[in-house]
């Protein structure tokens, strides 16, 4: 037997080759890093190496080796990567969803491998994604609904509804308060899909005050701020034990609660928190801007001060009100009101109590109105009513008169007593008009009549107003631009001392040289002055030209060594009047003396303390100080003791009777004989008649005024007449013992000339005495 045939040694290459196949399954297992589950997988290929090793070992063909390791590599490689790729290629799929904003991706993951806790990391990355970017698009569209219309109940359901997926709690519900006063709260609940919505209104007591968290941070309870009908309700059906509250706040303001009802305890993550403190942080803006838009809307419709609709919704109302009642055939009535005595009030006393005073004004007039109608102010001192459904135009007369009676009584404002009375014109519907603004107009015009008329009474609409009301407007109008055209000037009336027969002082009064009407005394346009707001603006220039005439005829050596300009409470008591006074004495140069500032009597009661400084303040500073119409107002004897004023200007009307009427003369004698115990010197106003004269020198007057002397006079025939007293040489008993052609007594004719025209003597001169410029 021939010996067997050698074993055939394995050539360079199929060594090389073996050891590449073999290094390659070792690497491809080995290399992958797998524990656990894939300890078993691994055994697979080293016992293929054993087999194959043992198959060699026994002389077996290396080409069947090798075919045989390569079917072992291909199989266990496909098993191999269909474990590792195909996870991979789920997590690419789901990679590439959420590119495209899909989070619904989820990848199966099982075991405890590497690609198991990669699998599952991602579903929750992806269920976070979802919930965030969900939630964040129902953010933006509650940011649309703010920004655009901010319906409050489209954001309060987006919220809801946002704060419910974000936290699956069973119940999720919005308390909000009714108002500021925060006595009722009204709540909507969102609640599991198929059960009913919960929507209730009800009282805040005090037990579920003390549930609602004083601060915004939020925290779990079981007793939240809900009455015990409503627990009892989500209890039952929703299984809810536990409440998550917070509190819906900026700043002082607190618009309500946020809550969630769940069967217990919710761990909230991070990113839930961060998400509801979104959603809440945006309920605050929502509300807050609510808030703002209904501020401007009040402050569009209504007066900011006393909180009555305003002259645009009275408008408004009233349109609405004349339709209804053109369909019905039925009358409505018109009042417009003017508080009397206000502005007064106002400048003296300040206008914090101005403010209140109005306030206190739109109660009473509130209050007594007829169950319908309206109220409004359209501004300043003034009121309109709207009486709706009215029998008869008596009956508008009545509600005004139960007006007028209401606002008579006095008011008590932080100490002061005030009284002040009102005005009422009245307008009907459809007599007296079709149109809103034009009954306005007509109740408006009617109310000027009722100021005419004396005040604190009522006038019904004429057709003559209407005349009057568009002369009033027209005059109004051209008194804006009276300054502009320098048509006011400045005309004197002298006083004249008892002793000596002389000017002693000449009393600034302003005139109107209206183009076309001519000149015009202080009553014809002082009224449009004072409601147009020029009258400040008047007092200043008369001040200021007076102050600069005195120094011209200084100059020219003219001896009126006083001028004399009325002041009203409002003026003195402003803020920079004394500062104005201390600069126009320096601009004239005038000396002590040369400047008289007369008053009213009313400065007693409307000037107050700060009146009586300003007074002590001129006469500190060289400014006589006189009582203007004294014995017609509010003096009294202790006032008058330590007023500094060192002139009373006895009103004309106590001097009409004397002396024929004794007890006239009597009233006279004492009043000059009071102030001048009191050391001050006397002024009679109104002179018209020798016998007045005599009797004055007889008591003791120390100067007079009035048409027997002199009406006022322009600065040029004012400086003539007081060099013709001192050319004259009068004697000190007789204002006029000259000549029959006298200057002195050709003035005197002429101004009764003068008067006759005007309506008589007595009724110029109290244009001239009353005038308060």
């Amino acid at each position: 037997m021939r010996d067997p045939l050698p074993e055939p040694a394995p050539s360079a290459h199929s060594e090389t080759l073996w050891l590449r196949v073999r290094r390659s399954l070792i690497g491809s297992v080995l290399g992958r890093r797998m524990l656990g589950q894939y300890v078993g997988a691994a055994m697979l290929p080293i016992g293929a190496l054993a087999v194959l090793d043992y198959l060699h070992a026994g002389n077996i063909h290396f080409i069947q080796v090798s075919a045989l390791a390569a079917a072992l590599v291909i199989v266990l490689g496909a098993w191999q990567t269909r474990r590792i790729v195909d996870p991979l290629h789920r997590l690419l799929a789901g990679t590439r969803g959420i590119m495209e904003h899909d989070f619904s991706h989820q990848i199966a993951a099982s075991g405890r491998d590497e690609i198991a806790q990669l699998s599952r990391a991602f579903n929750e990355m992806a269920r976070s994604l979802g919930m965030n970017f969900a939630t964040l698009h129902v953010l933006s569209q509650i940011d649309k609904t703010i920004l655009t219309k901010l319906d409050i109940g489209e954001v309060a359901k987006s919220a809801l509804s946002c704060v419910r997926y974000v936290t699956s709690a069973h119940v999720v519900i919005l308390g909000l308060y009714e108002s500021e006063a925060a006595e009722l709260m009204r709540i909507y609940a969102l609640r599991r899909d198929g059960t009913p919505k919960i929507r209730a209104k009800f009282t805040l007591t005090e037990r579920l005050r003390e549930r609602i968290p004083d601060t915004d941070a939020a925290g779990w309870t079981e007793e939240p701020p809900l009455p015990e009908q409503v627990l009892s309700r989500l209890k039952r059906e929703d299984r809810v034990h536990k409440y998550w509250v917070q509190t819906i706040a900026r700043g002082d303001r607190v618009w309500g609660v946020l809550m969630l009802g769940h069967a217990a305890e919710l761990a909230l993550t991070s990113d839930q928190l961060r998400l509801l403190s979104g959603v809440h942080d945006r309920l605050e803006v929502a509300f807050s801007w609510l808030e703002r838009d209904r501020k401007l809307q009040t402050m569009a419709h209504a007066d900011p001060l006393t909180g009555l609709p305003n002259r645009a919704s009275m408008l408004t109302l009233l349109a609405r009100e004349l339709a209804s009642a053109q369909r019905d055939g039925t009358s409505v009535g018109i009042l417009f009101l003017d508080l009397d005595r206000f502005k007064r009030a106002n400048d003296t006393l300040g206008h914090a109590v101005g403010d209140a005073l109005l306030r206190q004004a739109a109660d009473r007039i509130t209050e007594n109105l007829r169950a319908g109608d309206a109220v409004a102010r359209p501004g300043g001192d003034e009121f309109t009513v709207l009486l709706c459904n009215l029998p008869s135009a008596r009956d508008a007369g009545t509600v005004a008169r139960g007006l007028i009676k209401a606002l008579s009584r006095p008011f008590e404002v932080d100490g002061h007593t005030i009284y002040v009375g009102a005005s009422v014109g009245i307008a009907i519907y459809p007599q007296d008009g079709t149109n809103g603004a034009d009954l306005l107009k007509k109740a408006d015009s009617a109310m000027y009549r009722a100021k005419e008329g004396g005040r604190n009474r009522f006038a019904y609409y004429e057709e003559s107003m209407n005349v009057e009301a568009q002369r009033r407007a027209a005059l109004d109008h051209e008194l804006r631009q009276a300054f502009d055209r320098k048509e006011l000037v400045l005309h004197y009336q002298p006083q004249i001392d008892v002793r000596s027969g002389l000017v002693c002082a000449a009393e600034a009064l302003v005139r109107w040289q209206h183009p076309r009407q001519g000149m015009l005394l202080p009553p014809a346009f002082i009224p449009f002055a004072e409601e147009s707001g020029l009258i400040d603006a008047i007092g200043s220039w008369v001040l200021k030209e007076a102050c600069l005439q005195q120094q011209r005829w200084r100059r020219d050596g003219v001896p009126i060594p006083c001028v004399a300009v009325n002041v009203s409470t409002r003026q003195l008591l402003r803020s920079n009047f004394l500062r104005t006074v201390h600069y126009l004495m320096n601009l004239a140069k005038m000396q002590p003396g040369g400047l008289e500032i007369e008053v009213t009597e009313s400065i007693f009661v409307e000037g107050g303390q700060a009146g009586m400084e300003a007074l002590h303040a001129l006469a500190a500073a060289g400014v006589r100080v006189a009582i203007d119409d004294f014995g017609t107002g509010y003096s009294s004897f202790g006032a008058l003791k330590t007023l500094p004023a060192g002139i009373l200007k006895l009103d004309k009307s106590f001097l009409e009777g004397a002396p024929a009427d004794n007890d006239a003369a009597t009233i006279v004698a004492a009043m000059v004989n009071m102030a001048h115990t009191l050391r001050k010197e006397v002024v009679a106003e109104g002179v018209e008649r020798e016998d007045q004269y005599r009797f004055l020198q007889e008591i003791g007057c120390e100067k007079v005024q009035g048409f027997l002397f002199s009406e006022a006079l322009p600065a040029g025939e004012m400086a003539r007449f007081a060099l013709e007293r001192v050319q004259a040489g009068l004697p000190a008993d007789s204002p006029a013992d000259s000549p029959a052609d006298s200057p002195a007594e050709a003035r005197s004719a002429q101004a009764g000339a003068r008067s006759a025209q005007a309506g008589g003597t007595a009724s110029q001169s109290g244009l001239e005495t009353a005038e308060s410029m």
